[in-house]
């Protein structure tokens, strides 16, 4: 079996428990990678992994557990129970794919990549939120002269360094890093966008945190006329930093639940 069969990007994993009932808190968590099984046990076990010349340690019992046989422990036998919804029954399926057994279930990958997808309008609002942020805020700086009839130094610089900057190759930057993850998140719901997401908005803000401390002339902006009260940088890019990444901690949100 490939690496595709029970994942994308990444192995996924899925939780395994010693009962049917009452499954709240897994004992720890099965993935394939590769053409290796692996158990990562919370405590009781260390992680055991099993090759596919291996195979014969594994026995499927039904659509929603199997029982294992510990390498290191001939004779010592566990029973291992999946998620009692349709996730644990296309895990058995892959991990019967995995295992070569005839009549194997030859929609597994398929199934496998339909549960690796997931289903929050709040996660596409976010995304589409963190593509549309440099224009937003520059159309802010309409709103500002429309609202704020007596203008600061403060909000004259800002609305003139926004104006540059959400027309110059730095916006090209953001999107670099956000527009991949974002459209598999908006057109495919894959998961590994929302991680690919929130890791991206870390590095975007970790950049832009980083040149605050360079020379002035490596910051692309131009000289404050007047005196200001905060940095020039900070006053331009931190409404932008805390707009961007403050909404991406909802991709957490969502993967924790899933």
């Amino acid at each position: 079996m490939s690496a595709a069969s029970m994942s994308q990007d990444k192995p996924s994993k899925t939780p395994f428990y010693l009962s049917d009932q009452n499954q709240e808190t897994p004992v720890g968590f099965l993935l394939l990678d590769g053409d290796s099984l692996v158990l990562e046990f919370q405590d009781k076990y260390p992680t055991v992994k099993f090759k596919s010349s291996q195979s014969n340690l594994v026995e499927i019992v039904n659509d929603s557990s199997i029982r294992i046989e510990l390498p290191d422990n001939p004779g010592k036998r566990i029973r291992l129970y999946f998620p009692s919804d349709g996730k644990g029954r296309f895990v058995v399926y892959g991990i019967r794919e995995w295992t070569g057994i005839d009549g194997s279930e030859p929609r597994a990958k398929r199934k496998q990549a339909f549960l690796a997808r997931f289903d929050s309008f709040g996660a596409k609002l976010v995304a589409l939120w963190q593509l549309a942020l440099p224009f937003l805020i520059y159309g802010s700086t309409f709103l500002l002269h429309t609202f704020v009839p007596e203008t600061t130094p403060e909000v004259d610089y800002f609305n003139a360094e926004w104006q540059r900057l959400a027309l110059t190759p730095i916006v090209a930057v953001h999107y670099a890093f956000l527009l991949i993850p974002a459209v598999a998140i908006l057109f495919y719901n894959r998961l590994w966008g929302l991680r690919t997401m929130f890791q991206a908005s870390l590095v975007i803000v970790l950049l832009v945190a980083v040149c605050g401390f360079l020379p002035d002339g490596w910051q692309f902006l131009s000289s404050p006329v007047s005196p200001l009260i905060l940095p020039h940088y900070w006053l331009i890019f931190a409404p932008y930093m805390v707009l961007l990444l403050a909404p991406a901690f909802y991709y957490v949100v969502i993967m924790r639940r899933l």
